[in-house]
């Protein structure tokens, strides 16, 4: 049978000139099968067909056939490659983009292996597939660059023979953008952690010039105001209430700049520790807004690396601060608690709770969330820890901010306030034992001055000078003093840490803690450590005279909770 319009075509298209008679070629009975094909290819129902001869298979694709049909041309339209397969991986069918997702020509396609071009599918296609499945694999380009393929394959329900549909997907720009969306992320954090460390040190810098120099300047003034009013009998009326005002005006000045300064950054927090550092913000807290807060912190909680602590003491200030403004709540909590396997604070209220949008946001819903939230999910992460938010409507919020021990900075900080080697005894220098030595310990010259000139009105004091908690320790060795006044703040070592240094050489030596701090915690820290007596910066004046005396034995003595309260 000849018929020239009949073409077909194996891998490169060839042409059928002559087809031997079938009289020839088949049994008898066999031609009738034959038309059947020949009427089945001219009515377009079929595309394909597969011979075997010495050679092997072979897939015979009709010319034209691509044309012919429009599912063919939709499917030859999309981006992504599709293929038919026998249940042996062999490929019946591909298309034009497949064959370019797979960087081999079509006709040297049609007709093999898929595995034998995607080594990474033979485990997949080697085996009878027996439902649907989908696998991501990396192929290499000729020009070297890794494109990242997606292999879908779909069994052809009640197909005979079996046969596999297969749709190849190229994720190279979605894993590129994919990366470079990592690559984004990782960038932004580690500006957000610069960020943030700018912010804390300048805060903690501001806060320090506060502290050391305008609040130093201002205890001063405030001091030498008492001095000026304790000797005004000469003065007139108007004279003395303008002095008072001033002086009045001077403490309340002091008292705001101080303020300003814990806010900024709290002292206490790096010289005695979280615990310390959120207690004296939770009194401060409840003073000034009139929301009572329960703290529940194990006594002697450690001390833990200096980030972790600012860290933590933000998420209290911050979570305290929306107490405030939203909860609407007359009571919150604070609870820190460490256990075998992390670290939790827990920072809550009895509030009206946050809108569910607000919650939503947290785990990935685009909603309106603060900078507050968003800073303290910062701060965590940076510390690879975590912090959740639970509320209920009308119930309460709780913040919840937890970091595993093993995620801690091999280097934790040592409490200052712990206690120190026992000092060798010093020589008293051979001064006159009816005499009585005053050793000042404080990091700033203008406040040791003005304390000296006070101090210097009694002929029987011997006056000593220390810059720092270390200085303070050393020339205690030297003086054996009967009285140190330590301010608390002081680098190298803090007053606290030097007291019990001090005392543990010469317990029967009178300490004086004289320190802008004046709150019922620091209060009970300088108990602790077996101070005599605590003064204010703000209030001493001529208290000062009158408490050194007391500890001297000059006066009537008084018991520490008196003094403490002058």
């Amino acid at each position: 049978m000849r018929k020239k319009r009949e073409r077909l075509e194996r891998r490169e298209r060839w042409t059928v000139k002559h087809a031997p008679p079938a009289a020839a070629t088949h049994r008898k009975g066999a031609t009738t099968e034959f038309e059947e094909i020949v009427n089945a290819i001219r009515g377009g129902s079929v595309d394909a067909f597969v011979t075997e001869s010495t050679k092997g298979h072979q897939v015979l694709i009709l010319q034209g056939a691509e044309e012919a049909h429009p599912y063919r041309m939709l499917v030859e339209s999309v981006n992504d490659g599709t293929a038919t397969l026998d249940s042996a991986g062999t490929v019946l069918y591909a298309s034009h983009r497949l064959a370019k997702i797979l960087d081999v020509p079509l006709r040297k396609l049609v007709g093999t292996c898929l595995q034998d071009h995607v080594n990474s599918l033979r485990d997949l296609l080697d085996k009878p597939i027996r439902g649907d499945s989908q696998i991501d694999t990396v192929l290499n380009s000729k020009d070297g660059k890794q494109r990242t393929i997606r292999f879908t394959f779909i069994m052809v329900k009640n197909s005979k023979p079996p046969s596999i549909c297969v749709v190849a997907t190229e994720l190279t720009d979605l894993v590129e953008a994919k990366g470079a969306l990592v690559s984004n992320e990782e960038s932004l954090r580690q500006l957000s952690a610069r960020l943030l460390r700018v912010q804390d040190e300048e805060r903690r810098h501001i806060a320090r010039d506060l502290h050391d120099v305008t609040g130093q300047k201002l205890a001063m003034q405030s001091m030498a105001l008492s001095q000026v009013l304790s000797k005004s009998a000469g003065l007139d009326q108007e004279s003395r209430r303008v002095l008072s005002e001033c002086a009045d005006l001077t403490k309340q000045v002091s008292e705001e700049i101080r303020t300003l300064s814990y806010m900024l950054h709290p002292p206490l927090l790096d010289e005695l520790g979280l615990s310390s550092g959120v207690k004296w913000y939770v009194e401060g807290f409840e003073r000034r807004t009139g929301i009572a807060v329960e703290v529940n912190i194990p006594r002697g909680f450690r001390r833990l690396p200096a980030d972790v602590e600012l860290t933590f003491f933000r998420i209290v200030q911050e979570s305290l601060t929306n107490v405030h403004r939203y909860s609407g709540s007359a009571k919150a909590f604070v609870r820190i608690r460490s256990t075998s396997k992390e670290i939790r604070v827990e920072v809550g209220d009895f509030g009206k709770g946050m809108r569910t949008g607000l919650l939503n946001s947290l785990s990935g819903v685009v909603a309106p969330v603060g900078v507050g939230i968003q800073g303290m999910k910062g701060r965590m992460l940076q510390l690879s820890g975590k912090l959740e938010i639970t509320s209920q409507p009308a119930k309460g919020t709780v913040v919840t901010a937890t970091l595993p021990l093993s995620k801690l900075p091999a280097a934790t900080a040592t409490s200052a306030s712990g206690n120190g080697e026992r000092l060798g005894h010093g020589a008293a220098n051979g001064e006159s034992e009816s005499r009585k030595r005053i050793l000042i310990a404080d990091d700033h010259e203008t406040l040791r001055r003005g304390l000296r000139t006070m101090l210097e009105e009694s002929p029987d004091w011997d006056l000593y000078e220390a810059v720092d908690g270390k200085d303070a320790v050393h020339k205690a060795t030297e003086i054996d003093p009967d009285l140190v006044i330590l301010d608390i703040n002081m680098p190298v070592l803090n007053g606290l840490a030097a007291a019990r240094r001090i005392l543990n050489h010469r317990p029967q030596t009178r300490i004086v803690m004289f320190t802008v701090h004046d709150s019922d915690h620091i209060v009970k820290e300088i108990e602790a450590v077996g101070a005599h007596a605590y003064l204010s910066k703000n209030k001493a004046g001529q208290e000062l005279l009158r408490t050194v005396k007391d500890l001297l034995g000059e006066n009537k003595m008084k018991s520490f909770a008196a003094a403490a309260r002058t």
